[in-house]
Formats: structure tokens, C-alpha cells, sequence
């Protein structure tokens, strides 16, 4: 909901600051999109209240300081607030929206279908097509900026690229690869990037002229690590965030992670045996943090949470007196072109 009132004012930007009328008036329909989106998951929030009283942070967001919800609020302010017309179709229709969301939102749709939910996966439908029209925005704008700067098209497009993985790493790994029921899992989130992302959104930006994005190599490194670091983190910071997460480490989903993950058993498994130890002998304080995550300044996210516990390593900037702390270089990276 949260996401949905500041898309409302980016939209309400292309209405009155887009350079050309046909994408003017696509402001004010997407306007009218978002508003409606905005207050489908007021009120579908509301109704989950006799549920569960975390979805009052449909209502909270926006004025909490609760570092989850930060994080996506650091991200959104950038791609759709602070950017100009040009960067903030590229980051949010063509890279959120027709590369992350679209593909997800029909995916959650069907399994929401499949699962007896028929009012979710309607609302879930009813906004995608939404963003399928709002994605649109984003093509002819990469077509005419490839004309004119193409620099500048692959360096907001290698950032926003980069800035959403972060996020949905943080956002969709977890959910697929811990959260859902382990019968329940169609495909794991590597597998799914890979084939949605990697394979389809790439390709597409190709055919553009656009190149891999510099970093590619990493971002394909951090497909098998980074939504697993974030996972650890989220559960080990539970108490400072506003959902409780599901460990999802029994020993059927463990042997379901190795098969998808390899490595997964050499890099995480050591540390959730430790925490599995403290939990069965009653030694719950030792699975609490003591303070706050230190967080990236560019993602807001913890620290160390890109990549494999092998690579941790201080990616740091000092820039007007003020001392910057990163969760990589790409990060960093980012941070400098802005």
C-alpha cells in the first residue's frame, strides 16, 4: 500500500512534467491505476485484521522507521520520487514493473487460485494488468533515450537492475525458498530468476542495444547466496521487524535446499545448526540480537548480505565529511553515479 501511494505521486510527475502529451496523459490514467491500487489493499488489509493484527502495517507503513520497511521506502523514494520523468520510467515501469513484479504478481495470482483464495487472486489479477500497461512506459522511453544517450539509459538501468535484486532478495528469495510449504514449491527463487529474469527481462533489453549490466557475473553469484544471507538476518533480527519469520530449515527442507543449492549446507548450515541447538535446549536468548543491524546506506539493508559469508569484505566512502558504509562494491558503485 505503502508502494502504491508513492507510485500515485509518480504518476502524478509524468502528468505534469512528461515531455510529451501522449505520455501525459498516460500519467493521468496511471494515477487514477495506482489510487485504485492504493485502496484495494486499504481495504483488503482491513479485512485481514480479525486475522492477524500485523496487517495493520498497511496503515503504518509510511510513518514507521521499522528498517524492512525502510529499505523498500529508501528504494521507491529514489526510483519514483527523486528521479526525473526519463530515470524513474526506466527504473519503475521497465525494471520493477515489466522486469520484477508483473511476472510475480501472475505467478501469486495462480497460487492463490490453486489455493481456494478466489478474492486475493482476483485483486492480484485486477492489479496486474494494471502494471502490464504501466511497464509499457517504460519501452518507447529506453527506445528514444538509446537515440539520444545510451550512456545514460545502461547506467539507470544498471543501477535500478542492481537495486532491485537487492530488494527482491529480501522480498520474493525468502518467501519461495523458506516461507512457502516445502509441497507446495513449484520452483526455487534461482530457479525462477533465472528463468524470468536472466532468460527473458535480459534478453528483452538486448534487443534494445543495452548491455549486461558490468557487475552481471556477480548478480549471477549472488543468485545462490544473497536471498539465503538475507533470510538468516531477517530471522535473527525478527524482534525489529513488523512479520515473523519462518526459519524453514527441518531437515526435509534443508535436503530440498542442498539439492537446489549446493553450496547451501557449507555456507549457512553451520550457522542454523548452532541456532537449532539453542532453541532445543531452551537457550532462546542466544538466538536474539543485542542491537539494530548496521545497514548499507545505498539498500538499507544489513550489511553483508550480498553475497556468500566467504566474501565479506568493508565497502566504504568518504564523501563530504560523512563516512559511507556499503554491502558491496556495486552498491558503492551506485551510490557514486548518484
Amino acid at each position: 500500500c505503502m508502494v502504491e501511494h508513492m507510485a500515485v505521486t509518480m504518476q502524478s510527475r509524468f502528468c505534469r512534467f512528461a515531455p510529451t502529451p501522449r505520455w501525459r496523459n498516460l500519467g493521468v490514467f496511471g494515477m487514477l491505476d495506482e489510487t485504485r491500487h492504493a485502496q484495494l489493499d486499504l481495504r483488503f488489509s482491513h479485512d485481514l485484521l480479525k486475522q492477524d493484527p500485523r496487517f495493520d502495517w498497511s496503515q503504518k507503513a509510511f510513518h514507521t522507521k521499522e528498517w524492512g520497511v525502510l529499505a523498500v521506502k529508501n528504494f521507491f523514494d529514489d526510483a519514483m520520487l527523486n528521479a526525473d520523468c526519463v530515470e524513474a520510467a526506466l527504473a519503475t515501469s521497465l525494471t520493477v514493473e515489466h522486469g520484477f513484479t508483473n511476472v510475480q504478481f501472475v505467478a501469486l495470482a495462480a497460487d492463490a487460485m490453486a489455493a481456494g483464495d478466489i478474492n486475493w487472486s482476483n485483486l492480484l489479477s485486477s492489479i496486474q494488468t494494471d502494471e502490464a500497461r504501466h511497464a509499457l512506459q517504460g519501452f518507447p522511453t529506453l527506445s528514444i533515450l538509446m537515440e539520444h544517450d545510451p550512456a545514460r539509459a545502461q547506467k539507470a538501468l544498471d543501477i535500478a537492475f542492481w537495486r532491485s535484486t537487492r530488494l527482491f532478495q529480501t522480498l520474493t528469495g525468502p518467501a519461495m525458498d523458506y516461507y512457502t510449504p516445502l509441497d507446495q514449491r513449484k520452483m526455487s527463487f534461482k530457479e525462477f530468476m533465472l528463468e524470468w529474469i536472466v532468460n527473458h527481462h535480459e534478453r528483452i533489453l538486448e534487443d534494445y542495444g543495452l548491455k549486461k549490466p558490468w557487475y552481471w557475473d556477480q548478480f549471477m553469484y549472488s543468485l545462490e547466496h544473497g536471498h539465503h544471507a538475507m533470510h538468516l538476518g531477517t530471522w535473527f533480527w525478527r524482534p525489529t521487524l513488523f512479520w515473523k519469520p519462518n526459519a524453514g530449515v527441518s531437515k526435509d527442507e534443508r535436503e530440498w535446499l542442498r539439492e537446489k543449492y549446493p553450496t547451501w549446507e557449507e555456507n549457512w548450515g553451520g550457522m542454523w545448526d548452532e541456532i537449532i541447538k539453542n532453541v532445543n535446549t531452551d537457550q532462546i536468548e542466544k538466538t536474539l540480537p543485542a542491537t539494530f543491524p548496521s545497514l548499507c546506506n545505498l539498500t538499507q539493508l544489513p550489511l553483508g548480505s550480498a553475497f556468500s559469508l566467504h566474501d565479506l569484505a568493508d565497502h566504504s566512502l568518504t564523501y563530504n565529511g560523512r563516512l559511507y558504509h556499503f554491502d558491496s562494491a556495486i552498491s558503492k558503485w551506485c551510490f557514486e553515479q548518484d
